[in-house]
């Protein structure tokens, strides 16, 4: 999978595991007159993906450490793309490769607008 900077263009690319997607809307049960409950939604979704990248070197962990908060592009072998920020990252060491790294983070999806 990739992750682009949309401001440069810049690409992480890598291996990912454990891609999990989880999409709902902000909302609660309220009770009413002769306690009536209804649903009370807001407008829009609100998207996370999750997932790891595996075997990251040390530059491009220092280079997802620098877009920390910027808007960026997920891409995958499927097709399937998503604009979002993350705002950290779970870093684990591989033990005997010391210039490698597992990169887990959390994308929350943004709207945006593609074209000219």
């Amino acid at each position: 999978m990739w992750l682009n900077l949309l401001t440069s263009g810049e690409a992480v690319a890598a291996p990912s595991a454990a891609r999990k997607r989880d999409t709902g809307v902000e909302g609660e049960v309220r009770t009413y007159g002769a306690g009536r409950q209804r649903s009370i939604t807001t407008a829009g979704r609100r998207t996370t993906m999750a997932f790891t990248l595996r075997r990251v070197t040390t530059a491009q962990t220092a280079r997802l450490e620098e877009w920390i908060g910027q808007p960026v592009m997920y891409r995958d072998y499927r097709g399937q793309r998503y604009v979002g920020a993350y705002y950290g990252l779970d870093v684990t060491e591989y033990k005997n490769e010391p210039d490698l790294y597992d990169v887990a983070l959390t994308l929350h999806e943004v709207t945006w607008v593609e074209g000219a």
